[in-house]
């Protein structure tokens, strides 16, 4: 993943270098690229700000190394802590997932308000809440494509600002969509050891809509 992003990079730096991105939201092409490299190689680090109990799933060895693998999680280590029944599931903040492209998403909204955005994010909340699944031992997943969605409502919305109504609706829609779905999380529910919001389930959605806000910036010169 992180070699498939960096290499995404690679067009927003040599848009940025020659200063063509980012002036829709009154960002500079530099700062920009930096932003977005930044939400990258910080997309490791998680906040915890709340815990919660959920049950511990009956999972083969095999299928722990399996889920460790795929998803990164030391679901294996984790299983044997505390108590043998249940998880003190932590909810995290992933720095590079959740808030930076929150910050972003704020200053956009507040440079460039409008109601094509309001609407778009509405319906991304309501299609991340649907599509999102609490999957046992990783947490809350969401389909990588769910930004995707902004792209053809702000074409037709707002195409003189679909930029900024990709970026808006789609980060915003996201996030608070899968924040939502924590609700229905209870004790009876088969967990996992951490809920990373922007992080493991749904940081690649979040980091491929912010990528193709900022590309759309795009002003040939």
């Amino acid at each position: 993943m992180f070699a498939f992003f960096g290499f995404m990079l690679l067009p927003i730096f040599y848009l940025g270098y020659t200063n063509k991105l980012g002036g829709q939201w009154n960002i500079n092409s530099i700062v920009l690229f930096i932003l977005t490299s930044a939400m990258l190689l910080l997309s490791f680090i998680e906040i915890p700000i709340y815990n919660i109990r959920t049950k511990k799933p009956e999972l083969s060895d095999e299928k722990k190394e399996l889920i460790g693998e795929f998803y990164s999680v030391p679901l294996a280590d984790e299983m044997e802590k505390g108590d043998e029944l249940v998880f003190n599931t932590s909810i995290n903040l992933n720095l590079g997932g959740f808030i930076l492209p929150f910050i972003l998403a704020v200053y956009v909204a507040f440079n460039n308000p409008g109601f094509a955005a309001l609407e778009t994010m509405l319906i991304i909340i309501m299609a991340t809440h649907l599509l999102s699944e609490i999957k046992t031992g990783v947490g809350i997943v969401i389909p990588n494509y769910i930004g995707l969605l902004t792209i053809p409502f702000a074409l037709i919305l707002d195409p003189g600002n679909a930029a900024t109504v990709v970026l808006v609706a789609g980060v915003f829609g996201i996030l608070i969509g899968t924040i939502t779905s924590i609700f229905n999380i209870n004790e009876k529910t088969e967990g996992s050891p951490s809920i990373n919001l922007g992080g493991v389930g749904s940081f690649k959605a979040v980091y491929i809509t912010v990528l193709i806000a900022a590309l759309l910036t795009y002003l040939p010169v």
